[in-house]
């Protein structure tokens, strides 16, 4: 049941919202509504699908705090606890007295008294605990909210100690079992430690499952997983939020949730990830999307909300995304290219193309990959990618290489190939461009949030340049 509406939802105002997505520069990729524990919509628009396991940034973070919130009702951890409980070493080498002050809940509500985030510091150390209380404070825990994914990774290990148990292990033998989750990892730090606060790789089915346990107060299926009082805990308003002109993002920070201008709480992470709790309705919206602007994307939540059981007919959601066509090309072969230093690690590649489908070929130094595409529908491939991130999370921990889940299509666009990638394990669409040179190909790698990696566009030229043609059997 991959595209379901119930009879009772209006496809008029489904169109309406699809729309106002579109016009705030969201691409919808899966979608779920539930009302009173039951299914109202579950959509995905080809090519992806709401099993779709994906990179969904902070949203993380919510589950980091369900881990602490399991932790919590086992009696091991508490709100109020001084950090030096958990990290007496690293507390009592700080001679800024401001430490022995620190709580869990300052982890909680990220109001540990920093000035900044201090995970670009932890990211690629070798000891991110041991980095974060180094970075020195600003003012008094409890004082100050500011936004720090290096506060959920702290949480993560603060599980861990108290528990005996990583975040993501106690998630899977307490909840994920009992939830039908599965197949749900987290990528590590550089010490192999949980992120905390982003890299967990989750499906639309598995966020809404989560939206639906803290809707339900903690109850699953007749079944009390997590218990009321943390529930409400973490989803009260226990921070205030600077106001920064965006409602959604100064209504107040819970446990690892944001409140929401309309009510009720959320989960979200960037670019689009969004799972949206609103008990007094009793409905949770979750959605996977790419998205350039989340204060429209709420937005555009919130209007549906108030839509979407009025009468009407006629519209929908998207089936699916329609690659691009474009202009014929000649069937050509550069043969055997080789690479300019890149960030992408690309040693070697070839372009095999016709008039309406192509090849690429590339080495590095461990692999050779293929990527097939075709002009009007899509191509599953599976891709490894070094140092494959936006530039705006260039600073998050991630493994050296990648796989990456793409439905492919090709087109011609002004003399180039165009490869549109929509990959199902991120939230990212990748245009991989490709222009013939006087010396072989130019390349260029972007995605909606900048270009890959940091990468520019660079020249992929023949090993001996001007000279001699590579094999081209």
């Amino acid at each position: 049941m991959e595209q379901w509406i119930d009879p009772g939802v209006s496809t008029a105002a489904l169109a309406r919202f699809a729309n106002r997505l579109k016009e705030g520069r969201t691409q919808l990729h899966a979608m779920e509504i539930f009302e009173r524990g039951n299914c109202l919509v579950r959509w995905g628009v080809e090519p992806y699908r709401c099993g779709d396991k994906r990179e969904v940034y902070s949203l993380s973070k919510s589950f980091t705090a369900t881990a602490v919130g399991l932790a919590y009702d086992r009696g091991l951890v508490d709100p109020e606890d001084l950090l030096s409980r958990y990290f007496p070493q690293h507390v009592a080498c700080q001679y800024d007295e401001r430490w022995r002050r620190v709580r869990v809940r300052h982890l909680l509500t990220m109001t540990t008294g920093h000035a900044a985030c201090p995970m670009a510091g932890m990211a690629h150390a070798q000891d991110p605990v041991r980095a974060f209380f180094e970075t020195d404070l600003a003012c008094e825990p409890g004082e100050r909210f500011v936004y720090s994914t290096g506060a959920s990774c702290v949480l993560a290990e603060l599980v861990r100690r108290a528990t005996g148990r990583t975040a993501a292990e106690l998630l899977a033998q307490e909840l994920f079992c009992h939830m039908e989750i599965d197949n749900i990892w987290w990528e590590g730090c550089a010490d192999g430690s949980c992120q905390g606060g982003t890299g967990l790789k989750a499906s639309c089915d598995d966020v809404a499952k989560l939206g639906l346990l803290y809707c339900q107060k903690g109850m699953w299926q007749g079944r009390r997983l997590l218990s009321e009082e943390w529930v409400e805990m973490a989803t009260a308003r226990q921070a205030g939020t600077p106001d920064n002109g965006t409602p959604d993002w100064c209504a107040g920070y819970g446990f690892q949730f944001w409140q929401n201008s309309a009510g009720g709480y959320r989960a979200d992470g960037a670019f689009g990830q969004l799972c949206a709790v609103l008990p007094e309705r009793e409905t949770v919206v979750c959605l996977m999307a790419e998205s350039g602007d989340m204060s429209a994307e709420l937005n555009a939540v919130w209007a549906l909300l108030e839509e979407y059981k009025a009468a009407g007919r006629g519209g929908g959601l998207p089936l699916e995304y329609l690659p691009q066509r474009g202009d014929q090309g000649e069937a050509w072969d550069s043969g055997w290219l080789r690479c300019e230093e890149n960030p992408m690690g690309f040693s070697w590649v070839r372009l095999r193309a016709q008039s309406d489908a192509l090849r690429l070929f590339i080495c590095d130094a461990q692999r050779f990959q293929t990527i097939e595409a075709r002009e009007g529908g899509w191509t599953e491939n599976r891709f490894w990618a070094k140092e494959f991130r936006p530039l705006l999370f260039r600073q998050m921990p991630r493994h050296e290489n990648t796989l990456l889940e793409m439905a492919v299509a090709c087109h011609r666009e002004k003399g180039a190939w165009v490869l549109e990638c929509r990959t199902r394990n991120t939230p990212h669409l990748l245009r991989w461009s490709i222009r013939r040179t006087e010396n072989g190909l130019a390349m260029n790698i972007d995605t909606l949030a900048g270009a890959m990696g940091g990468a520019r566009a660079w020249n992929a030229v023949y090993e001996n340049a001007g000279t001699k043609r590579t094999n081209t059997q």
